[in-house]
């Protein structure tokens, strides 16, 4: 049975972002109780354990401890998480790929609000602990090749290795995910979310329908597609060469 009210930490150590990140809450957020304020990681497990919260605010960045060490003296995690980072587009991206939900600082009420949906949503599906193990994991792969990825679906989600994404296709409003030894997945999102969200220096979007890993391109054929692993074709557009081309231009050196 869901929770009509959504019991509440907020962590973080700083004072003026706590105290903003409550009184938003409190103004917007109606069926959010912000039972207990926590400056470090040691208050938060204290609090956590006292009031067995539905949901943690979790600052990311703290000077005695990470929130991910606060995450990590928990197995499993008995409540969803909302990140709060002032981290930079590198590490947000890592929030991305694991589908975790996270605000910005300053934290903006709309964002905080939309969150806060999220999690109720979530409540009725299946536990997300396992897209935290794919974020901290995600910040300790030591190359963006190695990052996992949720794919959610209609169903839930499933994880895969941004490695072993050949290509993705549009397909309406939905995405499909072509995997080595062809193996294909659907994601709910377009490509456009995921020309956004993947790593930039692995993936290129070379046609309207189509985002190649530039890491599985076995060469080009001047009919105007892109030869792939496993025997797989894609259309390359005219607008797309020149910048295709000149990836491959730049390896070669």
């Amino acid at each position: 049975m869901l929770p009509h009210i959504l019991k509440s930490i907020v962590v973080d150590d700083e004072t003026p972002s706590r105290d903003a990140l409550v009184n938003f809450t409190s103004e917007n957020c109606p069926d959010v109780e912000i039972v207990a304020e926590c400056d470090s990681i040691q208050t938060a497990f204290e609090a956590i354990t006292e009031y067995n919260p539905h949901l943690v605010f979790l600052d990311v960045e703290m000077p005695w401890g990470s929130g991910f060490e606060l995450l990590k003296m928990f197995n499993p995690i008995p409540f969803k998480v909302i990140f709060v980072t002032a981290f930079s587009d590198y590490a947000v991206q890592a929030f991305r790929l694991a589908a975790t939900d996270f605000l910005l600082k300053p934290v903006k009420v709309i964002e905080l609000v939309d969150a806060v949906a999220k999690v109720r949503k979530e409540l009725t599906l299946s536990d997300s602990a396992q897209n935290i193990d794919v974020l901290l994991h995600n910040f300790d792969a030591p190359d963006i090749c190695s990052r996992k990825l949720v794919i959610t679906d209609s169903h839930g989600f499933s994880v895969i290795n941004t490695c072993d994404i050949v290509f993705c296709q549009a397909d309406t409003y939905c995405t499909n995910f072509t995997l080595v030894n062809k193996e294909i997945m659907k994601s709910t999102h377009n490509l456009r979310y995921f020309e956004d969200l993947l790593p930039t220096n692995q993936f290129m979007r070379v046609h309207n329908s189509y985002i190649v890993n530039i890491d599985h391109v076995k060469g080009y054929s001047n009919q105007g597609y892109i030869r792939l692993t496993d025997d797989h074709k894609c259309s390359l557009s005219t607008m797309r060469k020149p910048d295709f081309l000149k990836i491959f231009k730049n390896r070669n050196r």
